[in-house]
């Protein structure tokens, strides 16, 4: 019996030799030249070792010093950096999943039966999400909800550092006060609005301070408020305002007029009458038509006086051409 067993070892080592020399086959006499190990089995696989990895970039436990190619079977969902449980092997710097037919990653070309719910694009820890072209960073959203383009440091819910076009509509249908699509200063002194369900195309300069208006062109009717008219802008000729119809732009009524500066001209459409509004000597707020300048000493046709004999409390509203007072005097 015991000659029997030695015969039975010798035969497995003179095989095993064999094997060392040039390749192995395991249930098969006939291994394929190009493989170093062949196994075969119509029944049953190859088990590869399962391994809990903690982290991809993790090289020393729970394998220890893994050669570059090893592969493993990742039984950790919760793997940092990784894409739960699956195939892992070493590429010398970290664990890399081996991608399936039903892998989550986002690929190249798109991916095919997402749902917005559980898919997205961005971060599951506190960390910024980063956009980059040419390797250089061109959006950030930070981990807070604001967004930076240009920046690295965004303090806005969108903060943009440089240029920004838009072409088409800019609409808010959030109620600003008793204003639409609004854009105001920090100190909300500044702002240009449109008002909300508007029925003309309008819009609204104010400026809490009064100081430096420009000029507003524009197809419909031009309203301004809130603060004095001062400081003269050079681009406009001098003078501190000047509202046109955007359906007549050339403006010719300040040809006719005596008032060349402190005063705001205003022409209707088709050109034929203009008018100025000016700040008298004497204090008070002139009207003028151009009609009635020329050949004739009835210079005010209306006279608004700030303080003093005459005065009135009121709104004054100019709308639709139509000057409303409380008391006209002429």
């Amino acid at each position: 019996m015991a000659q029997l067993k030695f015969f039975f070892l010798g035969y497995i080592l003179l095989q095993m030799g064999s094997g060392y020399a040039q390749n192995v086959g395991i249930g098969t006499a006939t291994p394929d030249p190009s493989a170093k190990l062949e196994i075969n089995d119509p029944n049953r696989g190859v088990l590869i070792n399962q391994v809990a990895l903690v982290n991809v970039t993790n090289g020393i436990a729970p394998v220890n010093a893994p050669a570059t190619g090893l592969l493993v079977y990742n039984t950790n969902a919760g793997i940092v950096g990784g894409s739960g449980t699956g195939f892992y092997y070493w590429n010398g710097a970290m664990w890399v999943r081996l991608l399936t037919g039903t892998s989550n990653d986002w690929t190249l070309t798109g991916n095919a039966g997402t749902n917005p719910t559980t898919n997205f694009v961005g971060t599951t820890d506190a960390q910024d999400l980063v956009v980059r072209t040419n390797n250089t960073e061109k959006m950030r959203v930070e981990s807070g909800g604001d967004v930076g383009i240009g920046t690295n440091n965004p303090n806005h819910t969108l903060h943009v550092v440089g240029d920004v076009r838009i072409e088409g509509d800019f609409i808010n249908q959030e109620i600003l006060g008793s204003h639409g699509a609004a854009v105001q200063s920090v100190p909300f002194t500044n702002a240009i609005w449109n008002p909300i369900n508007n029925t003309v195309t309008s819009i609204t300069i104010q400026d809490g301070n009064g100081v430096n208006n420009s000029a507003v062109l524009i197809t419909g009717f031009a309203r301004i408020f809130g603060g004095n008219l001062n400081g003269a802008n050079s681009s406009l000729g001098g003078y501190f305002l000047i509202l046109e119809r955007a359906d007549n732009p050339a403006f010719t009524g300040a040809t006719i007029l005596t008032y060349t500066s402190g005063a705001c001209y205003i022409e209707t459409p088709n050109g034929v009458v203009s008018a100025a509004i000016g700040y008298g000597g004497g204090g008070h707020i002139s009207y003028v038509d151009a009609a009635l300048v020329a050949g004739t000493t009835y210079y005010y046709r209306l006279v608004l006086y700030p303080n003093g004999v005459g005065i009135n409390a009121g709104t004054y509203d100019i709308y639709q051409r139509d000057l409303n007072v409380i008391q006209i005097k002429r």
